[in-house]
């Protein structure tokens, strides 16, 4: 019997039926979505436009800051390898790394900052004492007020022309 993963998520991407192909990552996490895409299938080697369409789509539709950076982290390096030939795909990349870090660093010192952490030091038990609560609060106060740098643009910028 063959042990390879359903390669249904490739079929349903392959096909152009990305609302359906959504539908189905989203009860993946992003490694299995890598998976299934790249290392169980092969289609990608011979067109990687249904793939490059399907991940950006897909990533779009995330929510969770937390998911989106590891969403970034399994195929942001795909942009450079499997998804090379994608017109501005190491762009592409670039993008999904800097939007899921800026969004994830913004969700750490809100949920350090807010009642998440707040809550496990007013607990009975106190399982964050107060003074280990005050230097998350530290870390908190330091993340909050970094200025980020903007996001990478998904596109790449245009040639300047050449002067003589």
């Amino acid at each position: 019997m063959d042990q390879k993963t359903s390669p249904e998520l490739a079929d349903l991407i392959y096909q152009g039926n990305m609302d359906q192909a959504i539908e189905l990552a989203n009860q993946l996490n992003p490694d299995e979505i890598y998976n299934r895409i790249f290392r169980d299938d092969e289609r990608h080697l011979h067109d990687e436009a249904p793939c490059d369409v399907f991940l950006r789509r897909w990533y779009q539709t995330l929510e969770s800051p937390y998911l989106r950076a590891e969403a970034a982290d399994n195929f942001v390096s795909a942009y450079t390898t499997q998804l090379a030939p994608v017109p501005n795909g190491e762009y592409i990349g670039a993008y999904m790394r800097t939007d899921s870090l800026r969004e994830l660093i913004t969700k750490i010192a809100s949920a350090i900052l807010g009642p998440e952490l707040k809550d496990l030091e007013d607990t009975p038990e106190h399982p964050l004492d107060a003074a280990s609560a005050e230097k998350w609060r530290a870390v908190g106060r330091i993340l909050a007020d970094i200025e980020l740098p903007p996001v990478v643009s998904p596109v790449a910028p245009p040639e300047e022309a050449e002067t003589n």
